[in-house]
């Protein structure tokens, strides 16, 4: 079934660096499945961050865009979702690789996926 057809299904992400580590424990971010019309307007979204003049703004940019497209998390230590903010939470790597795994719908593996539900 294409992932459109389930707009509010959350598709769990996980950083390369926390590959490793136990499911049950692993660090998941929930983000919703990116159809072709939703990749374009995020890329859109993506160029306006790399647009600003500083890094600093770039930083703040980039996380305002996972905050307002995450969905939930787990496995984040102190780190309440909604409460937390990604510019205190992410290196810049680790927010640009969220951000691209979001773009590709690169979401874990069914085994896995069905270990972090």
């Amino acid at each position: 079934m294409p992932l459109a057809l389930e707009p509010n299904k959350k598709l769990p992400i996980v950083l390369d660096s926390d590959m490793q580590k136990p499911v049950e424990s692993r660090p998941v971010f929930f983000f919703p499945s990116v159809s072709n019309r939703k990749y374009t307007e995020l890329q859109e979204e993506i160029d306006a961050c790399w647009a600003h003049p500083t890094a600093t703004e770039i930083c703040e940019a980039v996380c305002a865009m996972l905050s307002k497209h995450c969905q939930g998390w787990k496995n984040m230590g102190q780190f309440d979702f909604g409460v937390a903010d990604f510019m205190d939470l992410l290196t810049h790597q680790e927010s640009q690789q969220l951000l691209r795994k979001y773009l590709a719908n690169q979401h874990v593996s069914l085994e896995e996926k069905k270990s972090s539900e």
